[in-house]
């Protein structure tokens, strides 16, 4: 089966951006938001807009790196869901690590209560990596 590199690696760019602004948004918005939100359901506008900014940046474009580089390096024979499942993971694990070297520092202002909802968020995020790379799986119909 002949296989398009350039397609593989659009789409690998497409499911990385995606993963890696999930992977890099939700850490980072436990560590920003852990000493300043008190009693409030919802983020100011503007702070939720700059995490949202900042998540794309950092983490989309961590994401697209991983992704070319997942796309180029699975090849079109494996059935649907292996390169995403491993971009999944992989932006997992570098996003997540990204966030707490670049966020890390609001852990020392944090309350225990925080820390946990923190750590307990990211071990949810780690248990469902495969499964959300699975259900970004679809994009992967850019190969074919």
């Amino acid at each position: 089966m002949i296989e398009n590199k350039f397609l593989s690696s659009v789409a690998g760019a497409i499911i990385g951006f995606i993963l890696g602004t999930l992977f890099y948004h939700w850490p980072a918005k436990c560590l920003i938001t852990g000493p300043i939100v008190g009693d409030e359901i919802f983020l100011p506008r503007e702070l939720a807009n700059a995490l949202l900014k900042t998540s794309a940046t950092y983490g989309g474009g961590i994401g697209v790196i991983i992704g070319i580089l997942g796309g180029l390096a699975v090849p079109i024979t494996m059935p649907r869901g292996y390169m995403s499942k491993a971009i999944s993971c992989t932006c997992f694990i570098v996003c997540t690590i990204v966030a707490f070297v670049q966020y890390g520092h609001f852990l020392a202002d944090m309350s225990g209560g925080r820390i946990a909802m923190t750590f307990g968020w990211v071990f949810i995020l780690f248990v469902f990596s495969m499964p959300i790379g699975d259900v970004v799986s679809v994009l992967e119909r850019i190969r074919e």
